[in-house]
């Protein structure tokens, strides 16, 4: 095994470096510190004392602590929109920067393309974004927030994760049922489809007795391989591993033995993967369950323990690599696993503020990302229109991120870039009104940080 060590840079903050005094070497030569022609210094160590001009210095203040950078992409896949914000001044409050309106770029259908995933290249100088509308795959230049690369990906195109080299981007496409392989220059900034695999296409695949579902997420263990997994629905659920050194079906776990549609999530450094699954209550019993397997050996080691709550979705590490925070969609809530031992060590009582028996009166959470610096976690919340995911379990009440406090578990704030207040009860009920629904999110380190893992997979 070998890990990729230019993937996701830890970012170290840099030391301090102490001055460093040149001493001359005078070997016979005139002593430096003997009187010059202007008597400045004669060398006995008393210097002219500085004329008084009678009036008093104030001291120079100095200048306040600026909070250290890093940008929040935010997705509204609603109306199509990137919102990035930064840090303010104060504690909990976060600046836009910048909104960028996708339906006005070259290139972008007229009928939109709902930005769904975000994914970074290890540097975060690049930004991949999914479109589940659209059939693409748009990749931004993240210091000017320039588009330089559109791929039609296929239908539904759900993820888009760069590869631990950067030298590709591979895409859960939803509607072909692929995974598609982009090359990806970027020195030059041209992406171009280069392989993909048709899922039930593959002998691999079919042995394992999957007849049914498409590949949603997926992310890279320690050993190179990626694992994807299959959905959308939980009856759908599956597992398929590529092994990348000829892009081809490893393994695949039909849903009897992992019945996982979600979330993927890499150990920072042991030999293990991180897998949920979820099932809303309108589709059933309800489910919310998180799988651990074991990538050196190739067996489950969690099978399929509780979230403590429906519909397991996404999950993410603190930065010091000590948490793994996991949400539930639908019951807007969720747990913080042990990742050295997998149990859950305490719960999310809730990522939004809106809770409520009633699902639609309740916030629904979906994606979330940590700040570098290990203070905030940053969740996504749907908006009470959702263009995805079972309208029960995905109808939220206030569009946009909450970010919470990683050390208290308390919601700070609720970031909401189109409040939905704006919004008439007519416009939320006609499908040709576009209103906010957020999804995908991301966070790019612009300061250098001290941190324990890397700040985003793979790791």
């Amino acid at each position: 095994m070998k890990s990729d060590s230019t993937r996701r840079k830890f970012l170290v903050g840099s030391a301090a470096a102490g001055a460093i005094g040149i001493a001359g070497c005078t070997s016979g030569e005139e002593d430096p510190s003997e009187e010059t022609d202007d008597g400045t210094d004669d060398g006995t160590g008393d210097e002219p004392e500085p004329e008084d001009d009678g009036e008093e210095t104030e001291p120079e203040e100095e200048p306040e602590d600026e909070p250290e950078r890093y940008e929040i992409w935010a997705l509204d896949q609603g109306r199509d929109n990137i919102h990035l914000y930064e840090p303010g001044e104060g504690d909990g409050e976060f600046d836009n920067t910048d909104t960028i309106d996708l339906n006005e770029l070259e290139g972008v259908p007229e009928d939109g393309v709902v930005p769904h995933m975000i994914d970074y290249s290890s540097d975060y100088e690049y930004a991949a974004i999914a479109c589940t509308g659209g059939a693409r795959t748009l990749v931004f230049r993240t210091e000017d927030h320039e588009l330089v690369g559109n791929v039609e990906t296929g239908p539904a195109s759900h993820f888009a994760g760069f590869s631990p080299d950067d030298e590709y981007i591979h895409v859960d496409v939803i509607g072909d049922e692929k995974i598609v392989r982009l090359d990806a220059d970027l020195e030059a900034e041209e992406f171009e489809i280069d392989d993909y695999i048709e899922i039930h296409e593959n002998e691999t695949v079919a042995d394992a007795g999957i007849d049914s579902g498409a590949p949603i997420c997926h992310q890279y263990a320690q050993d190179g391989r990626s694992l994807h997994t299959i959905g959308p629905s939980y009856h759908d659920g599956a597992l398929v591993i590529v092994d990348h050194e000829d892009f081809s079906v490893d393994r695949a776990y039909s849903g009897d033995e992992l019945p996982t549609n979600c979330g993927t999530m890499p150990h920072p450094s042991d030999e293990k993967f991180y897998l949920t699954a979820g099932l809303p209550s309108s589709d059933g019993e309800g489910v919310g369950d998180y799988y651990v397997y074991d990538t050196a050996e190739d067996e489950v080691v969690v099978d399929g323990a509780s979230t403590e709550g429906n519909d397991a979705h996404g999950f993410w590490f603190t930065p010091d690599g000590e948490e793994l925070w996991v949400l539930n969609r639908e019951t807007n809530d969720g747990v913080v696993l042990d990742p050295e031992t997998d149990d859950v060590i305490t719960e999310i009582d809730a990522y939004g503020p809106d809770q409520s028996d009633d699902p639609s009166e309740r916030d629904a959470p979906d994606i979330m990302w940590s700040s570098p610096d290990g203070e905030y976690m940053f969740v996504t919340l749907r908006g009470p229109s959702p263009q995805s995911g079972d309208p029960h379990a995905a109808t939220g009440v206030t569009p946009g991120f909450s970010v919470l406090d990683v050390e208290t578990r308390d919601i700070v704030t609720v970031v909401e870039p189109d409040p939905i207040a704006d919004y008439s009860e007519d416009d939320l009920e006609d499908d040709d009104v576009s209103t906010p629904d957020f999804h995908g999110i991301g966070v790019r380190p612009i300061d250098d940080f001290d941190t324990g893992i890397p700040t985003s997979p793979p790791f």
